[in-house]
């Protein structure tokens, strides 16, 4: 069975198609090779090609005793050589004297002798000491571009389109005819024959070969990589995606894993599928004791926050009881804000129990109505006032909103005493809580700012977050979490700016186009 071969066995037929890469390098040595041919056949054409202008020129010179110039234009127009020149000097001809007695025709010698060393300044007298053919590589794209052939296979480009021509100089040596016309020993170089021949339609030629040998490698390159990626797929990469959605599926606590992780064989994925079974049992007891543990804590913690938060508002009530039983004849006027104080203190214990029950439950639910900024500001008045003026925390509302806002606002009331109350315990040692209510582009706009510490750098971007104490030692920090619920209900903002030292800043908005 595929399922149950090793691990080597499986990278031996991923590492397949490498071989079959390699098979294709072979296709570049077979180019390199029949290059080498071509350029060979390149060679011997260009020899045969300069011995036969070669024959043509002794000719018209044994029969008319002059060279056509429109033959020579018209080799150099051939398909096959891009131009030919042949190089001479007046000297090396050895002509007799006699021949060389027509005007016109010693100036037509010169002219030519000086036109073609012009084109050819590369080469000089060494070409009347040369008696074998020479080749160079003209490669433009190249730093050097041209390059001397000593050895075909070891001279020649790696890729032949990279060169533009090939340039022969192909030496005129005196035979025993050529005596008819010139008074030279034989085997002297008379002139030589510069030919330049273009190398495109070869190297075309060769990339066409190349590239059809290459598509059938190709080819079949390709079929072994399908059928190599079904067989890992099926193999290897199937069951390790498994086993991924098994881990997964273990990591967010499905229970359907142990069933999941049968079926697998004893290779090394059965040996892995094996572990994920034994991280599945002891995650499953790691979960039950974790969340065990965080039933207590969060019980632990809820309960802290409720005996820290009513401790205020209870002691609240106990000094109101203790004055009105050491002063039960007092005016009538005093007596109503006693009790007013009393209503205000039972008022924020059931708020607090109210936004506990809320809380743990996730439901807090909206009660919306028309409201203006004026009610909010009198209700904190209200609710703060007295209690600030006996402490050394000035506290002040400012109200500039005009009109109403779709609101619940008992809700927005309690959100609001959760930023005050941040606010006063920032300031231990006493300082300014100021309220502002303005409106701003079609919402209303709250600012509670304090003259208090400042928050901590350490808390500021998880302040919002349940049990994030706002840098005070006291209480769970369920405060500002249920005002960031209770604001994001009215599909408004809060957010916050803070400086330590010098105090917070918190700016609340709530649309007025809120939905009901």
């Amino acid at each position: 069975m595929l399922k149950d071969l090793s691990a080597s066995i499986k990278s031996a037929l991923v590492l397949t198609p490498v071989f079959l890469a390699a098979m294709a390098a072979s296709a570049f040595y077979s180019y390199s090779s029949m290059q080498e041919q071509m350029m060979s056949q390149v060679q011997n054409a260009a020899t045969a090609q300069a011995n036969t202008i070669k024959e043509a020129l002794v000719n018209m010179m044994v029969t008319n005793e002059s060279i056509d110039d429109k033959y020579l234009q018209k080799v150099s127009s051939s398909g096959d050589i891009k131009d030919i020149h042949i190089l001479f000097r007046l000297d090396s001809l050895y002509f007799d004297e006699s021949y060389l007695e027509d005007d016109e025709r010693r100036t037509r010698l010169i002219r030519r002798e000086v036109e073609v060393w012009d084109i050819n300044k590369d080469f000089g007298n060494e070409v009347f000491f040369t008696k074998e053919s020479k080749w160079f590589l003209t490669c433009s794209k190249h730093l050097h571009p041209t390059k001397p052939i000593n050895d075909l296979s070891a001279d020649k480009p790696a890729v032949l389109n990279s060169c533009d021509q090939m340039k022969a100089l192909i030496p005129f040596v005196a035979e025993k005819k050529c005596k008819q016309c010139h008074n030279v020993e034989l085997g002297s170089v008379l002139g030589a024959a510069v030919m330049t021949v273009p190398l495109d339609q070869t190297a075309r030629f060769l990339e066409s070969n190349t590239l059809n040998s290459l598509g059938v490698f190709g080819g079949f390159l390709i079929l072994a990589l399908v059928l190599n990626a079904f067989v890992f797929r099926t193999t290897v990469a199937g069951p390790i995606k498994k086993l991924g959605e098994i881990a997964e599926s273990i990591g967010t606590g499905g229970s359907d894993a142990e069933s999941l992780l049968k079926g697998f064989g004893k290779n090394e994925v059965g040996m892995l599928a094996a572990s994920l079974r034994m991280m599945q049992k002891n995650l499953d007891t790691l979960r039950y004791d974790s969340a065990k543990n965080e039933r207590v804590g969060a019980a632990v913690k809820i309960a802290r926050s409720i005996v820290h938060d009513l401790r205020t508002p209870l002691t609240a009530v106990s000094l109101v009881a203790d004055f009105l039983q050491k002063h039960q004849m007092v005016e009538p006027e005093q007596r109503a804000k006693k009790f007013e104080q009393l209503h205000a203190a039972i008022r924020k214990i059931d708020d607090m129990m109210q936004e506990l029950i809320d809380f743990s439950q996730n439901n807090f639910e909206l009660s919306i109505a028309d409201s203006s900024a004026e009610e909010i500001a009198e209700t904190l008045t209200k609710d703060h006032e007295d209690r600030f003026k006996a402490s050394n925390i000035r506290f002040a509302v400012s109200n500039h909103s005009t009109g109403t806002v779709p609101m619940d606002k008992e809700r927005i009331r309690r959100a609001l005493n959760h930023l005050i109350s941040n606010a006063e315990h920032a300031m231990p040692n006493g300082g300014m809580l100021s309220i502002m209510m303005t409106d701003n582009n079609g919402s209303l706009r709250i600012v509670v700012e304090d003259t208090g510490t400042g928050m901590p750098q350490e808390i500021r971007d998880s302040l919002f977050e349940p049990f994030v104490t706002g840098g005070t030692k006291s209480g769970a920090g369920l405060g500002l979490a249920i005002a960031k619920k209770i604001i994001e209900l009215h599909k408004g903002m809060i957010s916050f700016t803070s400086e330590q030292g010098k105090g917070t800043e918190f700016v609340v908005t709530i649309p007025r186009q809120n939905s009901r």
